[in-house]
Order: structure tokens, then sequence, then C-alpha cells
């Protein structure tokens, strides 16, 4: 329930932040956000109904893993059409909600690696498919957060005169959508696991 708390309460000013800066990379994180809150509450609902009635916990992950991978695939070809089309047709970031971003991502850092942290140290204790998904979403969070970051210091420490500057945001959301793209095949290959 904490899990879901923080990546819920976290995402949802992204969804402003992104569309008010015209950021791409912003958009991308928006998007796997979204992607991870519903990731994280699938969990919370399976793990609350299993406990209840007494389901066996894996089976019903099983078939959560299986819409994660749909909607981080889904999340990734969105991402990377948006992003290309970015590079023929580029757009200024707005100055205050690009920056404005940039800080909440720079919290958001220090919050999503104390969860990593947090939960793979819970998961050492005890295996679980729950636990392991929660370390890990918050693994990529971290990234991701990170490199939301870097794609706004970057656009604005680039001069407007370079060619670079208008290839700096489309460029960091590809590497987002690379990072989506691999959330989907390594969720995939857990769950292939599970079933084995």
């Amino acid at each position: 329930m904490i899990n879901f708390l923080i990546i819920f309460f976290s995402w949802l000013p992204f969804v402003f932040i992104s569309i008010l800066s015209n950021s791409i990379t912003l958009i991308a994180q928006m998007l796997m956000g979204g992607a991870q809150s519903l990731s994280v509450f699938l969990s919370l609902r399976t793990t609350q109904k299993s406990v209840k009635k007494q389901e066996h916990l894996i089976a019903k992950e099983m078939s959560n893993a299986r819409i994660m991978v749909l909607i981080f695939l889904a999340s990734f070809l969105v991402v990377s059409f948006i992003a290309i089309k970015r590079f023929f047709e580029p757009k200024e970031l707005e100055v205050y909600a690009a920056l404005f971003g940039a800080f909440v991502n720079s919290i958001a850092v220090v919050v999503n690696y104390y969860q990593w942290k947090k939960n793979l140290r819970l998961s050492k204790q005890e295996f679980s498919p729950v636990l392991e998904s929660q370390w890990s979403l918050f693994r990529i969070k971290t990234f991701t957060a990170l490199t939301s970051v870097l794609s706004i210091v970057a656009y604005y420490i680039v001069p407007t005169s370079y060619a670079l500057h208008d290839i700096v945001d489309p460029a960091f959301s590809l590497s987002l959508a690379a990072l989506i793209l691999y959330s989907a095949i390594s969720l995939f290959k857990k769950a292939k696991f599970v079933v084995e």
C-alpha cells in the first residue's frame, strides 16, 4: 500500500508537468509512471484477494504480468513514435514547467532509491513475487527520474545555436523508451520463469 501511494501521488503531478513542459522525455516518464502505478495497484489487489480467499498468489501475479507486458509495449511504441517525430519537428520546452519537472524528479530519485533498497532488503529475507517486482520497479523508477533530470539539464546547458540542442529531448526520451522495452522483456521473462 505504501509503495502504491508513493508511486501514484508522485505520478499525478507529472501528468500536468509533462503536458505543460512540452518535453517528450517527461511525457515518456509520465506514461511509464502510469503503467507502474497500475502495476503496483494490481499487485496490491492480488495480494489482498489472495489473503482473503487464500488463493495461490503466483497464479494471479501471472495474469497481472501479462497485462503489464502489453501496457509497457504499448507505451514503448507511443514514446518511440513521438520521439522520432520530434527529431523532424523540434519544439522548445516550456522553461518553468521543465525546470519544475527537473526539481520534482530530483526528489523522486532519492525517494525511489530508498524504496528500491528497502524492498530489495525485504525480498532477500523471504521470496515473494510481489516484493521481487517491487524492488525491480523502484530501481527502474530511480533511473527514469535520473534520466529525466539529466535530459532537462542537458537541454538548457547545450546552447540553442547548436544542432544538438534540438535532439537532446527526443534522444533522452528514446533512452526511456528503451527502458520501457527492457521492463516489458524483463517482466515477460520473470512471468515465464514463474510458469515453469
